[in-house]
């Protein structure tokens, strides 16, 4: 074996041992703080009991008045129009000041 061969195996070597003697110091690093510091016990929970509520039949009464078909369209167009007044406004603005290519 050449002179090169020897020294690149042995940089190979002293690598791979410096790699995973520092690997097992960091496990037993981690090891010993589990030691000193154990996870805290939970306690115990306790389970409250309510006294069982009457069930009461909820019924369903649908509200047929323009009223209330007016609201919820007039919530949804406001809640669109606050939406949509943001889409777009970054391509608005221009590239940024990081930009480096020239067109």
């Amino acid at each position: 074996m050449d002179n090169s061969f020897q020294s690149g195996l042995m940089v190979s070597v002293i690598g791979l041992l410096v790699t995973f003697s520092s690997l097992g110091i960091f496990i037993g690093l981690i090891v010993l703080l589990q030691k000193l510091f154990p996870p805290k016990k939970d306690a115990k929970l306790s389970v409250v009991e309510h006294p069982v509520a009457q069930i009461t039949e909820v019924t369903n009464e649908s509200d047929n008045s323009d009223e209330a078909l007016v609201a919820v369209l007039a919530a949804a167009a406001y809640l669109r129009s606050r939406r949509s007044g943001q889409l777009g406004s970054a391509l608005m603005a221009g590239p940024g000041p990081y930009r480096t290519s020239r067109n």
